[in-house]
């Protein structure tokens, strides 16, 4: 799957190297995040409340197809309650990246164009606000227990969504799929959250220039 990525993300950076057709946009953006994650065990979750910030550039290359780049500091997590076998109680998940998505922009009309493209994120920090029992015999009830180190360092997955422009404001919503689980394996973090991946619905607006 990371191959794949690669793969993607070289092809869009080869595309937008021969860009030359039409004047590239150049744009900041910021707006909400609601993010999730699937875990089994689970027995109560709820989305959890964030943020996105940063900049943009659209680059096209015909009248309908763009390029566009961006990097994004993205806050994600989840907030889960537990009562089974392996765990009881509640779990706070703060898990905050510098991210890099390359979508490929297609033009719907002059104003309206759909978005898809892969992403990659670096897990800049994360913390575990946790009053949890694992396996009836480990305490978790602070965040300290939990930290960066339980958690892998790059995050990759697939973006889609819709983008609308209004002359120089633009709103939309991305809809962001992790394609790699979050927690390293043998940690207790990994315990929690077994193979779950980042699951997050964007909403935005921004100013391009």
């Amino acid at each position: 799957m990371k191959k794949l990525v690669y793969l993607l993300v070289g092809s869009f950076f080869l595309l937008t190297a021969n860009i030359n057709a039409q004047t590239p946009e150049f744009g900041i953006k910021a707006g909400l995040n609601l993010s999730n994650m699937s875990v089994e065990d689970a027995s109560d979750k709820t989305l959890k409340t964030g943020f996105h910030v940063g900049v943009f550039t659209k680059m096209p290359f015909t009248d309908v197809l763009s390029v566009q780049p961006e990097l994004l500091f993205s806050t994600k997590g989840v907030k889960y309650s537990f009562d089974n076998l392996l765990a009881k109680g509640e779990t706070n998940f703060n898990l905050n990246y510098i991210e890099i998505p390359i979508n490929l922009v297609y033009n719907l009309s002059e104003d309206f164009e759909f978005h898809l493209g892969p992403y990659v994120g670096y897990l800049a920090n994360a913390n575990v606000d946790a009053n949890t029992e694992i396996l009836n015999f480990l305490d978790i009830d602070t965040g300290d227990n939990i930290d960066r180190e339980h958690f892998k360092s790059f995050d990759f997955g697939l973006t889609a969504g819709l983008n609308f422009s209004l002359q120089q404001f633009i709103f939309g919503f991305k809809y962001n799929l992790g394609l790699t689980p979050v927690a390293k394996d043998d940690f207790p973090a990994q315990t929690i959250l077994g193979d779950a991946k980042n699951s997050v619905i964007q909403l935005y607006g921004g100013i391009k220039f």
